[in-house]
């Protein structure tokens, strides 16, 4: 008797285990993905704007031993040109970047000049006046633009910084010697 209650146990444990196997099995099965077709080719693509900085004549002005002029002693030429495939708009500052200034405030002076060329977006607008820069080294922001979005192709914006040390009516003997070092920078 002890005999076939061993037996059944054992019969009953396999059944247990037998089943829990084929449940665990069918469970595995039906969560098992199978991949058929892969690919072998690029099949997605993404692309972002693209937006150009041309300098006109050149990266440098060099002016070297100028006197006071109501004139502009340097004029830096220079186009954005933008693609924005994009569903935004693609901003940029336009930022004049003072590395060196030793001439007194407000002795070189500067304006902006600005044009949307293809009428896309918005570019700062132009100066009126001129405008002092400071003793020392900074930053000054000329202005903030954009493409708008889609372009139909590239659109440009096209800028003049005109850089002047002008004729105030008085004495700028003070300002002999001195050194102005300066660049645009153009940021997103």
């Amino acid at each position: 008797m002890y005999k076939e209650k061993i037996s059944t146990l054992l019969i009953g444990f396999s059944f247990v285990v037998t089943l829990l196997l084929v449940t665990i099995g069918i469970s595995f099965a039906y969560f098992t993905a199978n991949i058929t077709g892969t690919e072998d080719i690029t099949t997605i693509n993404i692309s972002g704007g693209v937006m150009n900085i041309h300098y006109h004549g050149g990266d440098n002005i060099e002016a070297f031993n100028i006197s006071p002029d109501n004139a502009p002693f340097g004029t830096k030429n220079f186009t954005a040109t933008g693609y924005n495939n994009t569903s935004m708009e693609m901003n940029y500052h336009i930022v004049l970047v003072i590395e060196e200034n030793t001439f007194t405030s407000d002795a070189i002076m500067y304006q902006l000049i600005t044009e949307n060329t293809d009428g896309n977006g918005s570019v700062p607008l132009s100066m009126s006046d001129l405008k002092g820069i400071e003793s020392g080294s900074g930053e000054i922001i000329l202005g903030n633009a954009n493409f708008s979005s889609p372009t139909d192709g590239n659109k440009v914006h096209t800028y003049n910084l005109e850089l002047y040390f002008p004729e105030k009516g008085v004495s700028q003997n003070e300002n002999q010697g001195k050194i102005f070092k300066a660049f645009v920078s153009v940021r997103s």
